[in-house]
């Protein structure tokens, strides 16, 4: 029988009797409990939270994105409801408390990242041991999770593009076109006066830089200064803007967009053996002006497109580069990993060139800023995935299709082909007939047996062609110093 002090028992009874009566409930005990003294507050507060904060609230707590066990280690109340494997905390009671089982790794193993400090478990099991006491309040409730997408599209980068009037400005007289007013108006909102008119010398050398990326000779700059006539500026911006150095000098910039580089870099560096002809297709479309439209079309669906000519479906084959040239590792084993690898990078290249968006945000969860939700990210994998672009071998490689050529180098090149193909059968057949030549030969015999060897020498066990014993091999040391006889 359980024996009690008389002050103990009094105790007891008192708390008993307020039970019965509906004046406190055990679950308002537990929670006296564990709110107990100002000591076990100042424990949590020190040893508790900052883990569970560090190591815990990314997966466990109410505005995590995605909430792991459907448990949440935010309030109190969500330790004690626990989650999908049953309550977390048992306070008082170390042994029976799951969440103590999980930072031990007896069971799971909490963190993902990798098992705490010996000391930080010790922390925990003395918490739990002090009635666990906890000062967070509030429900245990997880929020739901998602992308407000309409909420998304009042960011300013989503709004429809809308036209504002001409701001007026007190200086009328300084602007050649209408955003030059816009600059001058915030000028003088902020009290600036604009830069004074360049000199002739420094304009053109201006000019040259900002076009070509390369400064002017001095004859050039003469000839600019010597030229009198009213439209002399606009005369050398359309002969620099005509100059293919143009289409280098302003190219390179999308090259980089593109991730243009001459080898797949990661692993076994692999050579785009062919990646100069992206590299001359994107300078040559900046010097022909091409429709920026048409640019983007042509390099993402460029084999699809219709072609007037050779020439055209030459370019349009080409741009198609764009969606190849990244980083890719083509050894991975895992080829399903890697194509979907090779997907996610075409995917992120398209969404930083054409949208100024991280799309590969995405891959693992709805985007955190923007309104892209995983479900449109795999949409758009799934139409790069219809594309094929990988050749299988334990090295992946890439496929190739071969460029279209006019009428008379076509002919030349496919009689070329035909005569190629010819000789190689010729070749095989050839090779065949002298492996039955040799099989029918008959073998070099020999015997020396009885002959006196003179140095060091080896049995032979390579060549078959000889009958006999005696094949011998001097091991290709002490040339000339060796005899048979």
């Amino acid at each position: 029988m359980l024996r009690t002090e008389p002050k103990s028992r009094l105790r007891y009874i008192f708390v008993l009797i307020l039970m019965v009566s509906g004046l406190i409930s055990p679950a308002w005990s537990a929670e006296a409990a564990g709110k107990a003294g100002d000591k076990g507050i100042e424990f949590f507060e020190s040893k508790i939270r900052p883990v569970l904060i560090k190591h815990c609230y990314e997966c466990h707590a109410a505005d995590s994105k995605s909430i792991r066990g459907g448990l949440l280690l935010d309030t109190r109340a969500g330790l004690l409801k626990g989650g999908d494997s049953g309550p977390a905390l048992q306070p008082g009671k170390p042994a029976e408390s799951m969440l103590l089982e999980s930072l031990r790794f007896e069971s799971f193993e909490m963190p993902p990242s990798g098992k705490l400090a010996p000391e930080i478990i010790a922390d925990f099991e003395t918490w739990i041991k002090m009635g666990a006491p906890d000062p967070r309040d509030g429900e245990s409730k997880i929020v739901k999770q998602g992308v407000d997408i309409e909420t998304g599209k009042e960011f300013w980068a989503f709004r429809p593009i809308t036209t504002h009037p001409v701001p007026a400005v007190t200086d009328a007289g300084w602007y050649e076109t209408d955003i030059d007013l816009f600059i001058r108006a915030r000028q003088e909102q902020r009290n600036l006066e604009p830069a004074p008119e360049a000199s002739p010398t420094t304009l053109v050398r201006r000019l040259y830089y900002d076009l070509t990326g390369l400064p002017p000779t001095p004859a050039q700059i003469d000839a600019y200064l010597k030229d009198e006539s009213p439209g002399a500026t606009e005369k050398l911006v359309d002969e620099l803007l005509a100059s293919p150095q143009f289409g280098v000098r302003w190219g390179r910039y999308w090259l980089d967009i593109a991730r243009y580089s001459q080898s797949t870099g990661g692993g076994r560096s692999l050579l785009y053996d062919s990646a100069w002809r992206y590299r001359n297709y994107v300078i040559d479309s900046f010097n022909a002006d091409k429709p920026y439209d048409q640019f983007i079309t042509e390099q993402i669906a460029g084999d699809l497109l219709e072609a007037k000519d050779y020439q055209q479906r030459r370019e349009q084959l080409i741009a198609t580069a764009f969606l190849l040239l990244g980083p890719t590792n083509y050894e991975q084993q895992d080829k399903e990993q890697l194509r979907m690898d090779v997907i996610d990078e075409q995917i992120q290249t398209v969404g930083r060139a054409f949208l100024s968006m991280t799309l590969g945000c995405a891959r693992c969860h709805d985007h955190k800023f923007d309104p892209i939700p995983a479900s449109d990210y795999y949409a758009l994998a799934g139409i790069f995935r219809s594309t094929k672009m990988l050749t299988p071998g334990n090295v992946s490689g890439w496929t190739k299709r071969p460029l279209p050529l006019p009428t008379p180098q076509k002919k030349k090149y496919d009689e070329y082909q035909q005569t190629l193909a010819s000789l190689d059968s010729q070749i095989k057949t050839k090779q065949g007939e002298l492996k039955l030549l040799r099989e029918n030969l008959n073998t070099i015999t020999l015997d020396d047996s009885s002959a006196t060897l003179i140095g060091d020498w080896k049995e032979s066990t390579f060549f078959k062609d000889y009958i006999g014993k005696g094949y011998i091999h001097d091991q290709h040391t002490a040339k000339g110093k060796k005899l048979v006889k």
